[in-house]
């Protein structure tokens, strides 16, 4: 879930893994979130939609129309990419802050670029 801390409301539900999500982080430029599940996956999730969502100049809060779920299941959060290749669970990933690689740790005991 993406989370107004200031509202305390959830205004995006990123749903994809099928296990226990164990970190995410945004990315350092661009509109995107990293993630990390015991599914033995690493996801990348385009959250560029989250961008309609504005902030008020008088109010200084952000204003929430409620989590998009059409009849097609649409968000404003997709999944880019699907990153396989650990062979037990992944506890945490990490963006690179300056070129485009992705640091990943899993209970493999293998750290991967």
């Amino acid at each position: 879930r993406i989370w107004n801390w200031q509202s305390r409301s959830c205004i995006a539900v990123l749903t994809g893994h099928n296990h226990y999500v164990m970190c995410a982080s945004f990315h350092p430029k661009d509109d995107l979130v990293v993630s990390a599940s015991l599914d033995q996956t690493v996801r990348v999730w385009d959250v560029s939609g989250l961008r309609k969502k504005t902030v008020s100049a008088a109010e200084e809060t952000l204003k929430i129309p409620p989590v998009n779920t059409d009849l097609f299941g649409g968000s404003d959060a997709i999944v880019k990419y699907v990153l396989e290749g650990h062979d037990r669970g992944v506890n945490w990933a990490s963006f690179h802050p300056s070129i485009p690689l992705i640091v990943s740790g899993a209970d493999d005991r293998q750290v991967k670029l």
